[in-house]
């Protein structure tokens, strides 16, 4: 059985590149040409001929075909190994200082907040002296502020993804818009070939969708607030209206009952009288007989 090496370090890896050149790169001395070549402006990592990615081997400068996620997964890996090289380091400075470097270390750092605050107070006076800097002061301080929300968030948005526990979630998918993701949801998940941005890149996008969304959901607000006054106004009009009404229909109702009053007085009167000359007039007939 024939065992694939690295034709870099002759190790034999778990997985590896196989190039059409006959050559097999393990994936991390893949991603180490590919930073490396990447860095170098007189050459490229991968060359665009009629829309096609190519891998150049460093040992034949041959090409090799190279799809996105192939891409993506080398990128990966050279982020992951910087990001363990920059750890591995910090320790190592750690030992070599000593206690007067920690003093010396104590007293700029204390000397740096003194700074601050001295820059702080002498911002803060100068903006009462001179009123036309407030406003920019204030913006600084609401920039320095967003600044801030966006670093704790994405300092708490690093967590285990759901799907693939043994993964960060480090990316967000704009096609979705759901929860944050991690690198195999992009390469062999659902998310594949999907728009996606690393949590620090989409935190400002995500961040002005927002706003735009509350600033949308203030104007809907505020036309609500103009319907409602307009309706009350509306009401109260329609209230008067109603009272004026309502005392016009009393006072011709008044005027009407008054008349039906001296109607009937009117017509008692007159067939009383006419009764009394009825009975005057049998009297004197009865007399004359």
């Amino acid at each position: 059985m024939n065992v694939s090496k690295c034709s870099y370090c002759q190790k034999v890896p778990d997985d590896i590149l196989m190039l059409t050149c006959n050559h097999d790169l393990c994936l991390d001395c893949a991603a180490k040409s590919f930073s490396i070549q990447q860095t170098k402006k007189h050459k490229k990592v991968y060359q665009f001929e009629n829309n096609i990615k190519f891998f150049v081997c460093d040992i034949c400068q041959g090409n090799t075909e190279l799809d996105s996620n192939s891409i993506y997964e080398l990128e990966k890996i050279n982020l992951a190994s910087a990001l363990h090289d920059r750890s591995n380091r910090k320790p190592a400075l750690v030992q070599k200082a000593n206690i007067s470097s920690e003093k010396q270390v104590k007293s700029r750092s204390q000397t740096r907040q003194d700074n601050k605050e001295n820059q702080k107070e002498k911002t803060i006076k100068f903006a009462i002296q001179n009123p036309e800097a407030k406003s920019s002061v204030h913006q600084s301080q609401r920039q320095m502020s967003k600044q801030q929300s966006e670093n704790s968030f994405i300092q708490h948005s690093r967590e285990q993804c759901l799907d693939h526990p043994e993964e960060e979630v480090s990316y967000f998918c704009f096609d979705c818009n759901s929860k944050c993701i991690c690198p195999e949801c992009i390469i062999h998940g659902i998310h594949k070939n999907h728009e996606v941005k690393t949590i620090k890149k989409s935190y400002p996008l995500v961040r002005k969708q927002l706003e735009n969304q509350v600033e949308q959901n203030n104007q809907c607000i505020t036309q609500i607030e103009n319907y409602r006054q307009d309706l009350e106004k509306k009401q109260v009009q329609q209230s008067a209206i109603q009272e004026h009404m309502r005392l016009q229909i009393a006072q011709e109702f008044q005027v009407i009952f008054l008349s039906y009053k001296q109607q009937t007085k009117r017509i008692i009167r007159k067939n009383w009288q006419s009764s009394f000359d009825n009975r005057l007039i049998r009297k004197l007939c009865q007399q004359i007989d």
